[in-house]
């Protein structure tokens, strides 16, 4: 499985401005996962949008997070499988 960070866009060698993507510039869907440590231990969300879907069940829109990696300060925000929850979450 590839991994993608946030996209980037070069401002000077050796140094980067990084945003998130939306879905519109990436078909890029992953659970959160940092490419640069090999693990997703020391992820830390920022934001969760679930998956809509419609009343037939079919998918609308995959769901979206951001998040952090305090094992190397990189921030990365994607769409995440339309089954893919944070650990622990539910509709409460």
């Amino acid at each position: 499985m590839q991994h993608s960070s946030a996209a980037q866009h070069a401002t000077t060698p050796g140094h980067r401005d990084v945003r998130p993507a939306t879905l519109a510039e990436s078909e890029y869907v992953a659970s959160p996962y940092c490419e640069h440590c090999g693990t997703d231990e020391f992820i830390y969300l920022e934001t969760f949008v679930p998956a809509t879907h419609r009343r037939d069940g079919s998918v609308s829109k995959l769901g979206e997070v951001t998040y952090f990696c305090s094992g190397c300060d990189d921030f990365s925000a994607h769409a995440v499988p339309a089954s893919w929850v944070p650990p622990g979450w539910y509709f409460g």
